[in-house]
């Protein structure tokens, strides 16, 4: 007879054991046919890997930095001012904060969910154009680097 402990403890192992065949379904296992004239024993069997997803991925080396990673990461952008708080499709916009990264760390400017706007950053500001086609009214403007995001509310008219 098993106890409830037992029991227990065997439904986990197959819990367990059906988590790993799931995550695993990248690396497979496939037998590879076997020639018959060969001489030379090799393996039946080798492993293959699934291709990995295809990403954009950024790096930027700066001299003397050779093998070492990239400042991507760390804190989420600061926004302190959004200069005008208001405008219409096409007026500039100026966003001045930190922790924007360097340009090759900034993902993007947004007004608003699907509504990206071309951008340029120098130090401790980006400057940006609302976008044409976008949502009228209150959106949030939001600025995406690689270590998080950040918003304000802006009015579009």
């Amino acid at each position: 007879m098993y106890t409830r402990t037992g029991f227990r403890i065997m439904v986990a192992i197959g819990v367990l054991a059906l988590s790993m065949a799931v995550i695993s379904q990248a690396n497979t296992w496939a037998a590879e046919p076997v020639a018959k004239d060969k001489t030379v024993k090799r393996s039946a069997q080798t492993r293959t890997q699934a291709p990995a997803p295809k990403a954009a991925a950024t790096t930027s080396v700066m001299p003397g930095t050779t093998g070492k990673s990239t400042a991507c990461f760390g804190e989420a952008p600061q926004l302190d001012k959004v200069t005008p708080d208001e405008g219409k499709a096409g007026d500039k916009v100026t966003i001045t904060g930190s922790s924007f990264g360097t340009a090759a760390c900034l993902r993007g400017v947004s007004f608003g969910p699907g509504h990206p706007a071309q951008f340029q950053q120098t130090n401790n500001s980006i400057t940006t154009t609302v976008p044409s086609g976008g949502k009228k009214g209150l959106v949030l403007l939001t600025v995406t680097t690689a270590s998080g995001e950040n918003s304000k509310p802006f009015l579009v008219k």
